[in-house]
């Protein structure tokens, strides 16, 4: 394919895009830009003419009538569409013309009684596509990939029981807007086979504005064509902001169906006494056209044909333009390497797609960038610094939900989980639990240069690889010989989700966060009298014990269950569910500077969930009145305060106290795991009954990929004197290298089955058999017991050295201890 314009380029750009002197636009995929004689002729037009209302028969009106209707010929000519299959309905963007359809469908549906339409869309769909679904009263469904809506159609071809079942809508984009993936034009002449032989009413939808912007789409075959085509044509042009839907003529029934009427679109209305209407029986865009015409922005576009032609030739010449482009900068991206040769970019392609193919790729690459340890680069980093260097490109999540989860691996729950911790659509929360919440776009256009693309790939050289090796983030060289065994190991995690209740032990194969507070989701929730906010102290409400909470991540919802014994009336239902990304409202409006000063009293309040139903399990459960609260966090939206910069440290986050993670550790080769009432984690240390040195003696601890140093603490952090109480505590502190970005840092984990080491100083005598680590700055503290079975001195010494700060039980007013988190 020949490019006819590629050598002229730098003088169409000094002339036509004055303002590109010092940028370099690369967010086409949003919109094109306008030449300056476009706007110029455009201007020039509206001086000499004076354009008036369509509808209306003065001079002024007649003129404005003809221009659009030469113009909408034009815009079908444009597209090789034949006017006697084809007419054009003008709207805002392609957006409207979307809802316009969905609208239409959804008015037959409901119509006479139908149940209403069905519809399908490709998980590629952009976001006013995917919104075409609260309207499909007959159900939806998405189809993940390519693959998917082949074996559909297969399927459809080879079966009977689609007869008569109505009809129904299936859209899908001629191009993906998140990675530029051109997915196949010949489903919907597919489609329409099967509904002229086999009765089957799908009806097709295509979404054009993305592929219009630098290829060519050919309607000439009204059998292969969609039955609707929606678009943009600031896509194309730059200006006017204008869309269109294109329909055949066979299918225009359908849209005939919309409820609605706007003015010029009807003969008559009857408005007092009665209710009646008749709509124009004229042409399809007279009976969908509401109000007034933007007629300028019609006429504009006139003048934006012209120009493009006599700037570009073809849409043939823009393709095989920026198909030649976009496979440079591909091929530049994907050879990007740091110095330890770990790969820069993150590219995601689809397998099916080939950059320098015009079938299957458009001009667009969706990347995330990576550091030379494999963490992730926030795309928020990489916008602000381009902007500063005069690159506009475009980050997040683009408007195409699916894609986004598709590329980034986004579980549905991972999404809720996200945007209950206070994501939202254009924000700066960039990594979330070790995963991109987005991506970082280029798309070129018909104006790109090949000096545009060297200037991209100068700036992701020059700021983004790593010339040197990364610093080691090993322990330092002077830790002493591991002397545990080879095969240790987690044994167990248990989190107590609910403080005060009963633990949860944490799946097998399954990797649990490590928060600033302790294991995630640990004393998340908790239970409060009726207008109260201070958690209820186990000790005098002892049938607490006997609440069972459990999480499902996946499904979203933490389940409580309680023991039969426990309930006065068996009756009382024993099983209640939550939603894990609902939060209460807060009780009161609260100050940021109020958030930051309650670390310092001595309790924390929590927002109580107002649901009689909640209310009414716990109290049946507990014995008294008291429902379930959850503990506040910056993160949150709901919370009553400005969400924070992520790039802050993590104590900037949440006003809520550390909540230390303490580890028991039992030399016996199957140790029993000892309940503090915090998270729990269960070591086996041991494959022989050799004794390893107390734990005083210890230097450092590694657990999974993580590593600690255990430092002295006085006995002084004790909150409540311990029968050994003399002996010197050990506080444990997670070790991070200061150039340490690898995804380990940045989503620390431990799981059931890590492997555990345990350095000692080798100078260290052996006087003692229990030790308290307790949390300090940005790491987890741990309390272990050596050598030791479970006996009840043993046990009370445990107990003493998990204690936290007291609170104070606002139901009662008595002081209480917060167990603190414990390890077996």
């Amino acid at each position: 394919m020949e490019n006819h314009y590629a050598d002229d380029l730098g003088k169409i750009r000094e002339e036509e895009y004055p303002a590109l002197k010092e940028v370099t636009y690369l967010d086409h995929g949003g919109t094109t830009l306008y030449a300056k004689s476009l706007i110029t002729q455009f201007a020039n037009d509206l001086t000499a003419n004076i354009f008036g209302n369509p509808h209306s028969a003065s001079p002024s009106s007649k003129l404005s009538t003809e221009r659009v209707e030469e113009v909408r010929t034009r815009v079908l000519r444009f597209f090789n569409a034949d006017p006697d299959h084809f007419d054009v309905v003008f709207v805002a963007n392609a957006t409207a013309a979307i809802k316009l359809v969905a609208e239409a469908f959804h008015g037959y549906g409901t119509a006479e009684g139908r149940s209403g339409f069905r519809y399908g869309y490709h998980k590629d769909a952009h976001t006013s596509l995917v919104g075409i679904r609260e309207l499909a009263t007959g159900g939806s469904k998405c189809f993940e990939s390519d693959r998917a809506v082949e074996n559909w159609i297969d399927g459809l071809e080879v079966s009977e029981s689609h007869h008569g079942r109505g009809r129904d809508l299936f859209a899908y984009p001629a191009q993906s807007n998140l990675n530029g993936h051109r997915l196949p034009l010949d489903w919907a002449g597919r489609l329409r086979k099967l509904r002229n032989s086999r009765h089957c009413d799908i009806y097709t939808l295509l979404d054009a504005a993305a592929y219009v912007s630098t290829a060519q789409l050919d309607l000439s075959d009204v059998n292969s064509a969609p039955d609707f085509v929606a678009l943009s044509f600031y896509k194309i042009f730059g200006f006017p902001d204008l869309g269109a839907l294109i329909v055949q003529h066979r299918a225009s029934h359908m849209l005939r169906c919309r409820p609605y009427f706007g003015g010029g679109t009807v003969d008559m209305v009857i408005s007092v006494g009665e209710s009646w209407h008749v709509k124009k029986d004229g042409s399809l865009h007279e009976q969908l056209e509401d109000g007034t015409l933007p007629f300028h922005n019609i006429i504009a576009l006139g003048w934006a044909m012209d120009i493009h032609q006599r700037l570009y030739g073809s849409m043939a010449s823009i393709s095989a333009h920026t198909c030649q482009l976009v496979k440079l900068v591909y091929d530049k991206l994907s050879s990007l390497r740091h110095a330890n040769g770990r790969a820069v970019c993150e590219i995601y392609k689809d397998p099916g797609a080939t950059y320098g193919d015009s079938k299957t790729q458009g001009a667009t690459i969706a990347f995330n960038v990576r550091n030379s340890q494999g963490g992730w680069i926030g795309k928020s980093e990489i916008e602000q610094l381009a902007n500063k260097r005069g690159i506009h490109l475009r980050t997040g999540g683009v408007c195409n939900p699916g894609g986004i989860a598709t590329v980034l691996k986004l579980a549905p729950w991972e999404m809720r989980r996200n945007y209950s911790e206070g994501m939202r659509c254009g924000d700066e929360f960039d990594i979330i639990r070790g995963k991109p919440t987005g991506v970082v776009r280029v798309s070129l256009g018909a104006m790109t240069s090949l000096a545009d693309v060297e200037t991209f790939i100068n700036f992701m050289e020059q700021n983004w690889v790593e010339k040197a090796q990364p610093l080691s983030i090993q322990p330092p060289l002077n830790w002493p010989q591991s002397v545990s065994p080879e095969n240790s190991y987690v044994k167990g995690l248990k989190v107590f989700p609910i403080e005060g209740c009963s633990g949860w032990d944490v799946p097998t194969n399954t990797a649990w966060e490590l928060s600033p507070h302790g294991l995630a989701w640990n004393h998340e929730w908790c239970l409060v009298r009726p207008r109260a906010r201070c958690a209820m102290d186990p000790k005098i409400h002892p049938r607490m014990a006997f609440l069972q909470p459990s999480l499902n991540l996946q499904a979203g919802i933490l389940k409580i269950r309680v023991e039969s014994l426990c309930l006065d009336d068996t009756a009382l239902p024993r099983e209640l569910t939550v939603s894990l990304w609902d939060s209460p409202l807060p009780a009161t409006t609260t100050t940021t500077e109020d958030l930051t000063r309650r670390p310092q009293i001595p309790h924390r309040q929590a927002d109580a969930f107002l649901d009689p139903e909640i209310e009414s399990f716990f109290t049946a459960a507990v014995g008294t009145p008291c429902t379930l609260a959850r503990f506040p966090d910056l993160r949150r939206k709901d919370s009553p305060q400005a969400c924070p910069n992520p790039s802050l440290p993590p104590s900037t986050h949440s006003w809520r106290p550390r909540r230390d993670l303490h580890l028991l550790n039992s030399l016996s080769v199957a140790p029993a795991p000892i309940g503090l009432g915090d998270t729990e984690v269960s070591i086996n240390l041991s494959s022989t009954l050799q004794p390893l040195s107390s734990p005083l003696g210890w230097q450092f601890l590694k657990i999974g990929t993580q590593h600690f140093s255990v430092m002295e603490a006085g006995p002084t952090s004790l909150k409540k004197p311990a029968p050994n109480a003399g002996v010197i505590g050990r506080k444990l502190r997670l070790l991070t290298c200061p150039g340490d970005e690898s995804l380990t840092a940045q989503f620390p984990t431990l799981s059931v089955g890590d492997g555990v080491q345990v350095f000692v100083d080798p100078e260290w005598e052996d006087e003692g058999d229990a030790a308290m680590v307790e949390g300090g700055k940005g790491g987890v503290g741990v309390v272990v017991g050596v050598d030791t079975p479970p006996q009840t001195p043993g046990e009370e010494v445990l107990r003493g050295l998990g204690e936290g700060e007291p609170e104070t039980d606002g139901a009662a007013g008595s002081v209480r201890t917060e167990p603190g988190a414990g390890v077996t």
